[in-house]
């Protein structure tokens, strides 16, 4: 927008000339007035004007406008214009708010010339993945858009609207003490794979101390696109959390493991072999209290499964966008069993997420506030991606592990 204020001169010099220089025999159509005082303060008044102007000069303008301005334009606080300024016979937009489906997502061209755009409605605080698809099949990143943000299938453009606020916990800082990563293989008999898994321990790990530990799913993603060492450095440096040992599960087959017919080999292992494993070989605290388990997507529903059914050994379970669906919502009957058990909960979704998922995801709320389980939740105007999950991981991590 202020790049838009920036612009008023130039466009208030051109505005007469442009607007009106062109003389018109009587007999013609006369363009339509416009008031010569007319501003273009906004991205809305330049479509405006450029559709009421009668001048090749309006298309120099244009070029010009555009030079010097970032989209998405956004325009107050819930109206977004996505642009795009090129050749093209058509262009679309698909992101977290569309299901990623380009259909009825179509651009308007303005006029002749060649910056084409749209207009939608989105909360002040919406943060949402996108992408520009033009000519039907060409998916782009947003040229005009600086802001990236890494999924799970490359890259995406990120409008942020200008009520969210960034994470500041997921970017490095000198002052942090970095706590050091390491990888073991461990072999499962209840699934018969070998899985590697990234140990993280805190600056201060001292082997005659005893930490709490929280367990990934998705252990890769959650440390290179939730960026959760760094996560959990700064939340030990700012005497957020208490320094823990993050535990960075990585599936052979997610699916298969996570929500489909070996997800309850898979949570044998976990909770047989694993954990074991990692109390055997790490200064741990061996109390379901001081453990737990966190996951997104089918992450989440595997990791709500292992909690729910071994209280004993998990009494945190962190639940990312769980995807429940699968056998008939079958997690649901797992977590909603008419039994309190002592798990505090973490669960956090975006209303864009599409499909059962946000609906689902209130329901198994509304039981656990019903049923007096310690939780908190999160419904946030963000869709199904990296850029929710990683952003929330320390309302996770602070209700698990707090500073005394």
């Amino acid at each position: 927008m202020r790049k838009l204020l920036n612009s008023v001169v130039l466009i208030l010099s051109l505005s007469v000339s442009f607007l009106y220089a062109c003389k018109q025999d009587k007999s013609e159509t006369l363009p339509i007035e416009v008031d010569e005082e007319q501003e273009i303060n906004s991205f809305a008044d330049l479509i405006e004007v450029v559709n009421l102007g009668d001048s090749a000069d309006q298309y120099t303008l244009v070029e010009e406008f555009l030079d010097s301005l970032d989209a998405p334009v956004i325009e107050n606080d819930t109206t977004v214009y996505f642009i795009y300024f090129g050749e093209a016979s058509s262009v679309q937009v698909a992101g977290d708010f569309s299901g990623w489906n380009p259909s009825g997502r179509t651009f308007e061209k303005l006029r002749d010339t060649n910056l084409w755009y749209r207009i939608e409605l989105f909360e002040s605080n919406a943060r949402l993945d996108y992408k520009l698809v033009i000519n039907n099949s060409n998916w782009i990143l947003d040229p005009m858009n600086p802001n990236r943000i890494s999924g799970g299938f490359g890259s995406n453009s990120e409008l942020a609207m200008p009520a969210y606020v960034q994470p500041t916990e997921i970017i490095e800082r000198e002052e942090t003490a970095k706590g050091t990563i390491s990888i073991v293989q461990v072999a499962s008999s209840n699934t018969g794979r070998t899985y590697s898994v990234h140990v993280y321990l805190p600056a201060s790990y001292d082997e005659s101390s005893e930490y709490p530990v929280a367990y990934f799913q998705d252990g890769l993603e959650y440390i290179d696109l939730a960026s959760s060492a760094t996560v959990i450095d700064n939340l030990i440096h700012d005497e957020l959390i208490r320094p823990l040992i993050g535990v960075f599960v990585v599936p052979n087959d997610r699916n298969t493991e996570y929500a489909l017919g070996d997800r309850f080999k898979y949570t044998d292992f976990l909770v047989e072999e694993l954990v074991p494993y990692i109390d055997e070989n790490f200064a741990t605290i061996e109390d379901a209290a001081e453990r737990a388990v966190i996951g997104d997507s089918y992450g989440g529903n595997i990791s709500a499964i292992i909690a729910f059914q071994n209280p004993d050994v998990f009494g945190n379970c962190g639940i990312h966008s769980g995807a429940f669906q699968n056998y008939n919502f079958h997690t649901n009957g797992i977590v909603m069993d008419d039994e309190l058990k002592p798990i505090r909960v973490a669960s956090i979704w975006g209303t864009y997420e599409g499909g059962s998922l946000p609906a689902n995801m209130r329901g198994v709320r509304d039981y656990l506030i019903e049923t007096g389980y310690d939780i908190t939740w999160k419904e946030l105007p963000e869709g199904h991606s990296w850029g929710l999950w990683r952003a929330t991981i320390d309302d996770m991590l602070t209700l698990f592990f707090p500073t005394d």
